[in-house]
């Protein structure tokens, strides 16, 4: 049965529908907690922090819990799949961020941000597409990957070749699990109203020598509309995209950057 918006036009999921959300305690991770549950699913928050992975479902009428993994052990993720039973949409908000130019690298900042933004993304996929095979059962991935991904900004190499990399392994990961009844997409955020785009402002400020709010204005005015995005925004085509009514869709990235790729 297709999903369709409730009167108060909240977009519906069956009410068998089960979600697990990786980086929970993020600004979009616990955004796309409480869409998921406004729209009638069941969540798993997870997070490498345990007070985050529980403050995400913190006052949420249904049946939820928080579980503690770390997105770059893919034997911790291996059998948390396997511990958590039938789930059937996957999304993956887990990512870390830092500005350094490429000939002032510092290598082990460099090494973690993959770690977590990439090789996070595969075992993710690895180890919850496997488990949704194995119980031969349909499900959807969303993997937030950010318009960084789709063309490279001065002092983020690290961070744009992550991002640039995730919407490749979900293409390609989309072509594997197609015949399986598995979708998998990509959303690409622009400037979102969060504590991890305040701290890049107050990085850049610091090395820039300039006032952080200026830094933070001047991303809030880089889309054509001239605001930043809502944390709300992501979550909800989120749910869009693990819907029925998404049925059709896969292999797909999506930007929601106010307009910041077009003017």
């Amino acid at each position: 049965m297709a999903s369709a918006p409730s009167p108060q036009g909240v977009m519906r999921l069956p009410a068998s529908h089960r979600a697990a959300v990786l980086g929970a305690g993020g600004a979009l991770g616990s955004a796309c907690v409480r869409a998921f549950a406004a729209a009638g699913a069941s969540v798993v928050a997870l997070d490498l922090r345990e007070e985050a992975a529980r403050a995400a479902v913190r006052d949420l009428e249904g049946r939820h819990d928080a579980v503690v993994v770390d997105v770059t052990d893919a034997a911790a993720l291996k059998a948390l799949a396997g511990d958590l039973g039938a789930l059937d949409s996957i999304i993956d908000s887990a990512g870390i961020v830092f500005d350094d130019e490429i000939v002032d690298m510092e290598w082990a900042q460099y090494r973690r941000l993959m770690a977590v933004n990439l090789d996070g993304a595969f075992f993710t996929g690895a180890a919850f597409g496997r488990a949704m095979i194995d119980a031969r059962r349909e499900g959807a991935f969303v993997f937030i990957s950010s318009t960084a991904g789709l063309r490279g900004e001065p002092s983020a190499s690290a961070y744009c070749a992550s991002k640039f990399g995730l919407i490749g392994m979900v293409e390609s990961f989309a072509a594997e699990v197609n015949r399986h009844g598995i979708r998998v997409n990509a959303v690409c955020p622009g400037n979102v109203d969060s504590p991890l785009l305040r701290g890049v402002a107050a990085e850049l400020g610091r090395r820039q020598g300039r006032d952080p709010s200026d830094v933070f204005g001047e991303f809030a005015r880089a889309g054509a509309a001239h605001r930043l995005v809502r944390p709300e925004e992501v979550a909800e085509l989120c749910v869009f995209l693990a819907s029925p009514a998404a049925a059709g869709i896969t292999g797909a990235t999506l930007r929601v950057d106010c307009g910041a790729m077009v003017g």
